[in-house]
Formats: C-alpha cells, sequence, structure tokens
C-alpha cells in the first residue's frame, strides 16, 4: 500500500499476531505517474490473525482523552482475521491505524500550493492591499499624505480577498480529499482482506482444522487404495510428500502416523503383516463409515420410557 499508517501503540494493553503460510510474491507497480514500471518482490502471508486488548478507560481519562470518542471501546478485546497479507503492510491490521501523509504526498500538495499562493498573492492581494497599507502608515504616523479609499478600492479588495480566500479553501479541499483516498485504499485492503471478527474467527479455525483433519484421512486412504500392494507406514509417506512435490510444487511433512490412525480408528485399513497396510475396498469402506456414523450418537431410552419415534431405542 503506498500509504504512510501509524498506531499509538500506548493505547493496547495486549498485543500478538499470528500467522501461517509465508511465501514469496512478485508485483508490478506503477512509479513516476505510471511512466516507470518496476517488479516488488515482498513476502506475504496466507493468513494473519490478530489479537488486541485495550487498556481500560481510566488510563484514557488520565490522559485528558474523551472516553466517548475514542474509535474502540476502553477495555474491550478484539480478534481479527485476514488473508493474504503482505508482511510490509501489517500495520494496516491495528485497530486504531491512523493514515498519514507520506513525505511525496506532502511535495505533491505543497509545491504546488505554494507556487499558486505566491501567485496569487503578487498578481491580486498585494495590489489591492497597497491602499489599505498606505492608510494604515498614515493613522500610525509612518506617513504623512493622507489617503482616501475610494468604492472601487474597496471592491477590489474585497474581491482579493475573497480570490484569496477561495485559493486556500481549494488548497485545503485537495488535503482533504488525498486523505480520504488513501482512507478508502487502506478500506478497501482490509474487506477484501477480513475474513471473520471476534467470535466467527474460532468457528472460522475449527472449521479450518476440521478440514485439514479430514484431507489427512482422505490422502492416506487414496493412496493406499491405488497403491496396487500393501504399504508400509514410510512408503506411503514418501509417496504422498512426493506426489505434492511434483504436482503442487509443494514441499511438506505429511502427518503420516495421524493420516493412519484415524483411519485404523474408523476402520479403514487392514494390516497385511510386517508393518504393512491395505486400504479396504471402497464399498466396504462405506459400509463400514455408514456404521460408525448411526453409532456416532447412540439413544437408549431409560426402563419403562417410551423409545424414539419410529421404534424402540
Amino acid at each position: 500500500m503506498k500509504v504512510r499508517l501509524e498506531a499509538d501503540f500506548d493505547d493496547f494493553e495486549q498485543v500478538a499476531f499470528y500467522r501461517r503460510g509465508e511465501r514469496t510474491r512478485s508485483e508490478e507497480v506503477k512509479e513516476l505517474f505510471g511512466l516507470r514500471r518496476r517488479t516488488l518482490h515482498f513476502t506475504d502471508y496466507a493468513k494473519v490473525l490478530v489479537y488486541v486488548k485495550f487498556k481500560d478507560a481510566a488510563h484514557f481519562e488520565a490522559l485528558g482523552r474523551d472516553v466517548a470518542r475514542l474509535p474502540f471501546t476502553a477495555g474491550s478485546t478484539i480478534i481479527k482475521l485476514f488473508q493474504d497479507v503482505p508482511r510490509a503492510d501489517l500495520e494496516m491490521l491495528f485497530p486504531n491505524a491512523q493514515v498519514r501523509m507520506r513525505r511525496v504526498d506532502k511535495l505533491l500538495i505543497g509545491v504546488p500550493a505554494v507556487v499558486s499562493g505566491v501567485i496569487v498573492v503578487v498578481t491580486k492581494l498585494v495590489a489591492a492591499l497597497v491602499p489599505v497599507l498606505l492608510l494604515l502608515a498614515f493613522w500610525f504616523g509612518v506617513r504623512r499624505e493622507p489617503v482616501q479609499l475610494d468604492q472601487g478600492q474597496l471592491v477590489a479588495l474585497g474581491a482579493a480577498l475573497a480570490a484569496f480566500g477561495g485559493f486556500v479553501v481549494r488548497q485545503f479541499t485537495k488535503f482533504k480529499n488525498r486523505k480520504i483516498a488513501f482512507m478508502k485504499s487502506l478500506s478497501e485492503n482490509l474487506y477484501f482482506r477480513n475474513l471473520d471478527n471476534d467470535a466467527g474467527v474460532f468457528h472460522h479455525l475449527l472449521d479450518a482444522a476440521e478440514e485439514e483433519e479430514s484431507k489427512e484421512a482422505v490422502l492416506a486412504y487414496h493412496f493406499l487404495r491405488t497403491a496396487g500392494n500393501p504399504l508400509t507406514a514410510t512408503e506411503l509417506d514418501g509417496r504422498i510428500e512426493e506426489w505434492f512435490a511434483r504436482r503442487w510444487e509443494a514441499t511438506l511433512d505429511f502427518e503420516v502416523d495421524d493420516g493412519v490412525g484415524k483411519l485404523r480408528r474408523l476402520k479403514l485399513v487392514d494390516d497385511a503383516g510386517q508393518g504393512r497396510l491395505a486400504a479396504v475396498p471402497l464399498d466396504e469402506a462405506l459400509r463400514r463409515l455408514d456404521e460408525a456414523w448411526d453409532d456416532l450418537f447412540p439413544y437408549h431410552a431409560a426402563q419403562g420410557a417410551p423409545g424414539p419415534v419410529g421404534g424402540p431405542a
């Protein structure tokens, strides 16, 4: 992000960042108003979890800050989950991040403003102020000859002041609009990267963990079933890791003991002797899974009490 951000760390009682999945990405950026392009290499995190606990209201009251006007609730705790966050842009994840002008932005606004201001003052304001300055000099005794202001001079002075006032308002509006553009850029980046907030973060992480556990079992079963002959745990581990490296260009350490352990608990593998495992046929695997799921929540009615609808317990 081409935005400078600042966060007041004194607002926090506790701050913690957690990340998953680190990779190097490349992106082409424009410079010099699009006349120059260069490739930027940066570190990107697949998932970033932010935990922040703010200090209580007494802390902010002691500093003379109005608690009601704070952009957050004093003493509260927030948890947010983001995706695809460049390491250089982690500052934007702070809940109290404030947009600040970069030096180049100040120059882009300040230099034209100074040049235009000098032109306005010299061509319009100074000429209209000369009679007023001469009149003030006469009043203070610096000038002996009296000065009279006619209606035309007063109109010219009013027009010059209006022009100067309009110039100041335009420059202030340019500054505010540029800051709003930066805040819009920040909001859009946060909106498209935000995955969940507060309690939803726990549900998101639990769903992701369950999905990964299921993937381990599916991978172990698939490679045992398609191997053609029983495999040892070491051979199974090597085949799965080699497939990821060849098919997806990803290096990982497959937890074969965990994957095989789930298959054993579900009775989806049989021991073939000498430490080798064989996957049960697919039809038999479906039957065993259905049997395990049917018995997952057994119901036993108390003696004398009616059983569930449809038959006895």
